[in-house]
């Protein structure tokens, strides 16, 4: 175990100390001496998503916007440990459990310094532990992956008592991953999920362990598997019966609380795996799951005769809400949380209606985690990136990002904020920062935004329209260029600028009047078909962004051919399909075209994309799930000989196919991410001589590209890149050597991957201008 104390920003003070596992089992005799039994403090995380299990901390405070290199990091500590589980703080410590060379442990931290207070052992497994524990008075609570079940003394590991899922309650897993729900203590009970047949839910004395009751359930639908899911239950009441609401293998059930006798259930989210805890408000349920599944309101009424009756409020398509990690909050009568599989759009929706306030692409990349505090919210993204969004239905306003460090492709553990520090745990790490306002920070500067003394902004800002020069805000806006050099504006509207999906008069009127080269940006609005005629008519539109604008459909693509001077379009998560796309093939001087998660593109699509010669950049990135371009579609695209931007994330492409990309000379930057290809497949990148930046990330979780040192032979010989991501790929001390024959090298990631410390600081005494990226 390491841990490292950080007084600050720029007084370079560190303190490294080394624990090992001898040490710490020393903590177990000590604790007793070195812990105070101190009450619960208002702000700690005592439990999975926080005091209530709703991911809402109750702590104000803290920082409205992030400093331009993120909070202020405080400690960090290793040796935890693999495992997905988040954190819990409570009581002057920090609990988390891990995974190390088939043993499970819990380990307590002080929250002062992320030192080792105690470690216990608590079960025997290779999986990777899912379950936060749970706090409780002197007790803390651990499950791992499967099902051994403990109690502890809060003050010293002490071990008080045991229960094995399997064995002692005949419990039955949903998925190979294991056990992943958090335990809940209600009054003087431990309620559970093994997930058996006559076991689905057990209450346990949460002194002693003993079952006081156990639960079965009747065939709620066809839907989904028996067994335990990944979810954690709630607890609510209706018309004076107490129940706890879980989201199981055949569905959502409500069980009762005295007895634990089957109240409810609803099949028709069954799908998949199912990961996100639902969320209750009194009567109301929401629940969400992903693989294009959905979500849906539930209404929970009393049926007079000691039962509860469910009908459904409302239920939204996986296209319109789904969450597949990362779970929901609820603030005040709105939903906020991460759209899509494998994906983590901000999305903010109406509890009581479903109707979507407002979508987002996001900063990060994959699924996203979400908790709410003092009017933010914070995503921690499957990347690893975290942001800082404000919690606002009017509108989405990101207010900072950071780079967890030593992040790949399965960054899953939930955030943690507890008495103004985040907590995020990454793995074997836990980097903690403090996120409390102290009024002294260096927030992010737009530089790029115009002087108000330019006439035409001027006009747009009396109209509320916020107007800023064209800079880095969104990867394909660089592919924006005039032949004059006039700078080029970005303009953003909202719907207050709309009238039923068109522009409004007066905002038509000033964009009319823009002098030279612009961007419009009207991404997550009701912007329509007709919006779309009138755009394509302004003479200075250079680049329009539709992201998750969900109005627009094919019929009104035809509008953009008379679009004289478009060069970027962005259709980011709209309904366009490939009959849309034949429209565009004659939209001429179209440079950069951007169709994420567009679901409707498919491999006939590419047909009309290849015809489109000029496009010098073209984003296809998929989530891993629906419909992926193959092998016909790439081979369509092979007359892009002046492509320099491609992306393929989470398409089906395998070693043979990429030899469709071998035309495609031109290439800069290239994105295989969680394509299924291996070693002989990277041989095909070899023509791509012109490549500056690669991405082959594997993930855990979802895939991807199976990489040996016998791929860096065919990396070697690309001279000009300057940026690799093989993150996940079996790449050894040995075999990185090979890569310091690319001197322009600047950025290697290898998080996830066999490299050793030892071997990326041998890599870096012969390539010093390469910055090594590794989790160790």
């Amino acid at each position: 175990m390491r841990w490292e104390r950080e007084s600050g920003v720029g007084n370079g003070e560190v303190i490294v100390k080394v624990f090992p596992l001898s040490h710490m089992l020393l903590h177990i005799a000590l604790a007793p001496l070195l812990i105070v039994h101190s009450p619960l403090r208002a702000d700690d995380w005592p439990q999975w998503r926080g005091p209530e299990r709703d991911a809402v901390s109750r702590e104000t405070g803290l920082l409205r916007q992030w400093p331009s290199n993120g909070p202020t990091s405080v400690w960090r500590a290793s040796g935890l440990g693999a495992g997905y589980s988040s954190v819990v703080v409570a009581r002057g410590l920090v609990f988390v459990t891990g995974e190390r060379q088939e043993e499970v442990f819990c380990t307590a931290l002080d929250v002062t310094n992320g030192k080792p207070r105690w470690i216990c052992k608590i079960g025997e497994s290779s999986r990777h532990t899912l379950s936060a524990p749970t706090v409780d008075r002197d007790r803390i609570y651990a499950l791992d992956g499967d099902g051994d079940l403990v109690c502890l003394k809060l003050s010293s590991g002490e071990m008080v008592w045991q229960k094995s899922f399997l064995e002692d309650l005949n419990g039955r897993m949903m998925s190979g991953r294991g056990y992943a729900e958090s335990p809940l203590i209600d009054g003087d009970r431990l309620v559970c999920t093994p997930g058996g047949v006559e076991t689905m839910m057990v209450a346990l004395n949460k002194m002693t362990g003993e079952v006081l009751w156990r639960t079965s359930i009747p065939d709620i639908g066809p839907l989904g598997v028996d067994g335990h899911s990944f979810p954690s239950m709630v607890a609510t009441e209706v018309g004076g019966i107490r129940q706890y609401v879980q989201f199981v293998g055949r569905g959502v059930i409500g069980v009762a609380a005295d007895d634990g006798r089957f109240l409810w259930g609803y099949n028709d989210l069954s799908k998949g795996i199912h990961i996100p805890t639902p969320v209750v408000r009194d009567n109301l349920v929401f629940v969400a799951n992903g693989y294009n599944a959905g979500s849906a309101l539930l209404r929970l009424e009393p049926d007079g005769e000691g039962g509860i009756d469910v009908d459904e409020v409302y239920f939204l398509r996986g296209n319109r809400f789904q969450n597949h990690h990362g779970g929901m909050v609820l603030v005040g009568d709105h939903i906020y949380g991460g759209h899509g599989s494998n994906n983590g759009l901000p999305t903010c929706l109406e509890l009581e209606t479903g109707r979507i306030i407002w979508k987002r692409r996001g900063p990060g990349v994959g699924s996203a985690a979400v908790l709410y505090a003092d009017d933010h919210l914070y995503f921690r993204y499957q990347n690893g990136l975290v942001a800082l969004i404000e919690a606002n239905p009017e509108s989405y306003r990101l207010k900072g990002t950071f780079q967890l460090p030593g992040t790949g492709g399965d960054s899953w553990a939930h955030p943690v904020v507890a008495n103004g520090w985040l907590y995020l745990r990454e793995q074997d790490h836990l980097w903690v920062y403090d996120v409390t306002d102290r009024g002294d920070v260096n927030l992010v500067r737009n530089s790029n935004r115009p002087a108000s003394s330019r006439p035409v902004v001027q006009v747009l800002q009396r109209l509320q329209i916020s107007a800023e020069s064209l800079g880095n805000q969104h990867a394909l806006y660089r592919h924006i260029s005039d032949h004059d050099n006039a700078p080029a504006l970005l303009v953003h509207l909202s719907d207050e600028h709309l009238q039923s999906g068109a522009i409004a008069a007066e905002v038509l009127a000033a964009l009319q009047a823009v002098p030279g080269p612009f961007v419009l940006d009207v991404a997550g609005t009701e912007f329509s078909n007709s919006g779309l005629e009138q755009a394509s008519q302004l003479s200075h539109l250079a680049g329009l962004n539709l992201e998750l604008c969900l109005q627009i459909s094919d019929g009104g693509l035809p509008s953009l051919q008379s679009a004289a001077n478009l060069r970027l379009l962005v259709l980011t998560g709209t309904a366009i399909t490939d009959e849309g796309l034949a429209h565009l093939a004659d939209v001429e001087g179209l440079v950069a075209l951007g169709l994420e998660i567009c679901e409707g593109v498919t491999d006939a699509g590419c047909s009309q994309l290849g015809t489109m010669t000029a496009l010098r950049a073209l984003i296809l990135k998929k989530t891993g799930f629906g419909t992926m371009i193959t092998k016909e579609g790439l081979q369509a695209l092979h007359s892009l000989t002046g492509l320099e931007v491609l992306n393929l994330y989470g398409n089906s492409l395998s070693d043979e196919d990429l030899a469709h990309l071998r035309p495609l000379k031109s290439l800069q930057e290239l994105d295989l991410s969680l394509l299924a290809f291996t070693d002989k497949g990277v041989q095909h990148l070899e023509p791509l001589q012109q490549l500056q930046k690669l991405d082959l990330l594997y993930s855990t979780g979802f895939g991807g590209p199976r990489l040996t040192d016998a791929a860096l032979k065919s990396l070697q010989k690309l001279p000009r890149l300057e940026s690799l991501n093989l993150v996940g790929a079996n790449i050894t001390d040995a075999g990185l050597l090979q890569l310091s024959q690319l001197k322009r090298l600047k950025r290697l990631e290898l998080v996830g991957s066999a490299v050793t410390p030892t071997g990326a600081q041998q890599f870096q005494l012969v390539s010093p201008a390469c910055k090594v990226r590794l989790a160790r």
